[in-house]
């Protein structure tokens, strides 16, 4: 597959597009960007993108995004297109539609990714998903809003452009989106570094009462589901938390664990040493990157995050 229009033959009519459980930046800014593509060089399709919801300061992406929360139950599809998933088990919206349909298309960039589509295009080398796909688009092809969401899930998947994950493909992408005339420091205020009051005052709260082991250089912050219903935040909301925990200059891994209504937690894991979350993460049925990776768990935090504890060396790794 050498573009993304190699996958629209002459029966295709009908195309689902979907990211995995609980988008971000790149899962939603890849969706969006896949979506605009389609729609703005065949119009003849119809083309629904499935995603969760969104944390606020990505929701701009959902202006004029006809977007499904639903897993498409019963519904079939002429082909449907994944990105930003590491497993089929990670698909959120749209799972049940993805499941059921016979063409289907994987694009990825996480290492842990198998390719679970009929065509899959994975690239581990990739900054974010964003960039997998853009490498699948004519350039002079890329509408406004297209860039636009483009933009942001790189933006979001490398922090900025800070994350080691940047290549100079990565920069050189960045420039020719920017070239087309997009809101390049406002997406970054807006999706990135802008938080609600209330969203930094949790924050504080968690990262006040967080625990450093200063031998291993680990961090580890929990957000039970009360804490959330006293701020009236959701866990949608949480997703900057570990970030700001990772700019705590004594850590070098950090761990954050937040609650769901259903009992279960989620765990963010970042890593500012050569300490490989990621084979962490897939201990516990997760997954991501070697720096950034998540992974979902029932049971007691304290205990979870002892045990992850045991798995780092002494000192933390090296920076």
């Amino acid at each position: 597959m050498n573009n993304i229009l190699d996958c629209i033959t002459g029966g295709i009519r009908n195309v689902g597009i979907v990211g995995h459980v609980n988008p971000d930046g790149d899962c939603a800014g890849s969706v969006a960007a896949c979506y605009h593509y389609l729609r703005d060089n065949v119009p003849s399709l119809h083309i629904v993108p499935f995603l969760q919801e969104l944390p606020y300061g990505i929701r701009f992406l959902e202006e004029d995004l006809p977007i499904r929360r639903d897993a498409g139950e019963g519904e079939k599809f002429d082909l449907m297109i994944s990105l930003d998933a590491a497993s089929v088990e990670r698909i959120g919206a749209g799972k049940a539609a993805f499941l059921s349909c016979e063409n289907t298309v994987c694009i990825d960039h996480h290492a842990t990714c198998p390719g679970f589509g009929k065509e899959n295009l994975v690239l581990p080398g990739a900054s974010s998903a964003c960039e997998v796909l853009y490498g699948l688009l004519t350039r002079d092809r890329i509408g406004y809003s297209c860039a636009v969401s483009l933009y942001t899930g790189i933006i979001h998947d490398t922090g900025a452009l800070r994350f080691d994950n940047v290549s100079p493909k990565t920069v050189l992408i960045v420039s020719d989106l920017i070239a087309k005339g997009i809101p390049f420091t406002r997406i970054i205020e807006e999706s990135f570094t802008e938080k609600a009051l209330v969203e930094m005052k949790i924050t504080g709260e968690i990262i006040k009462n967080s625990v450093l082991d200063e031998d291993r250089h680990f961090l580890y912050g929990v957000c039970p589901l009360e804490m959330q219903q006293r701020y009236g935040l959701t866990p949608v909301e949480l997703g900057g938390v570990v970030a700001e925990m990772n700019e705590v200059r004594e850590a070098r891994v950090v761990l954050f664990m937040y609650q769901f209504e259903d009992g279960s937690w989620k765990g963010s894991l970042r890593s500012k040493s050569d300490v490989d979350v990621s084979a962490i993460a897939v201990r516990y049925g997760g997954g991501g990157h070697v720096r950034a990776a998540g992974f979902s768990f029932q049971g007691d935090p304290e205990e979870t995050a002892a045990e992850i504890l045991q798995l780092l060396p002494t000192g933390g790794g090296r920076k």
